[in-house]
């Protein structure tokens, strides 16, 4: 459940635009469309609060390789991540918004028998793209407030500009790193660098061919989902991965927690936002 004072800075209220992106995905009459989204089950308010219920998940994709895991995914998983973190992002472009802010720690495993699907999360700062129910893309403002998270933020977002479909996709492809190797811990990202400069650093060699793509789109350019998949599905194949093989996670008893949290690495990590305009 997430709460939300009934009053407060309109910056900082965000639970309307979590309802509404959360009652859209659920909308959708093809199941294959929302099953990467968590249940909708309730919202209200009371003379203080506002809340919203959702289905349970477990713990996300950071808080699994860091502290259930100790140690990064397999190929295997990085890839199975990859695909349904991506196919996360498709759906909700599908019903016409953006995220914003992708990164591990906004996508969630399931409980039980859903331990294989990976739930994406935190939709308080998306924003509709569309005009209406169309297909239209809204106009791009001006200039636009920083939100998000400077580790995981597009070009575009660092620069003020105007976030589209291809910025969620950076976001992602800066996420894969994170997933298979440790080094993206220790690199600066406030000052945005040329995405192919900046992921060769640390993206699998493999993985090149997606952030070419990605670099060479614009901002209204509909991404092409399919050719990416693909390409994922390719990596598996020319390097002898078995997509077939259980996730990390499943059956793994946690590591011992340690008492002294990694602070520096999470504060590291935390949301800069600003305000907001006509979102």
């Amino acid at each position: 459940m997430k709460t939300e004072m009934v009053i407060g800075d309109r910056r900082m209220l965000r639970l309307k635009i979590e309802v509404l992106v959360l009652m859209k995905c659920h909308e959708q009459t093809d199941p294959q469309c929302k099953q990467h989204f968590v249940a909708f089950v309730d919202r209200g308010k009371t003379a203080k609060f506002k809340f919203l219920v959702m289905g349970l998940v477990w713990k996300s994709l950071e808080d699994i390789r860091r502290d259930i895991l100790g140690h990064n995914y397999s190929r295997s998983t990085v890839v199975q991540c990859s695909i349904q973190t991506l196919i996360a992002v498709r759906d909700l472009h599908g019903i016409g918004y953006l995220h914003r802010d992708i990164k591990p720690q906004n996508y969630a495993v399931g409980l039980g028998e859903l331990q294989n699907t990976v739930y994406m999360l935190d939709f308080g700062i998306a924003r509709k793209y569309t005009v209406g129910e169309t297909k239209e893309l809204k106009l791009p403002r001006a200039k636009v407030s920083f939100l998000g998270t400077v580790r995981f933020a597009s070009r575009a977002c660092h620069k003020g500009l105007e976030q589209g479909r291809k910025d969620d996709l950076e976001s992602w492809i800066f996420m894969v790193p994170l997933l298979s190797t440790a080094t993206y811990h220790s690199l600066k990202r406030i000052s945005p660098m040329p995405l192919v400069t900046k992921c060769y650093k640390v993206v699998p060699a493999d993985f090149k061919r997606i952030v070419e793509y990605i670099d060479g789109m614009k901002f209204a350019d509909e991404p092409d989902y399919v050719y990416i998949t693909n390409s994922l599905n390719a990596i598996a194949k020319e390097n002898k991965i078995d997509l077939s093989r259980k996730l990390d996670w499943i059956g793994v008893t946690p590591k011992p927690q340690k008492k002294k949290r990694e602070k520096s690495e999470m504060s590291s990590d935390n949301r800069q936002s600003g305000s907001e305009s006509g979102s």
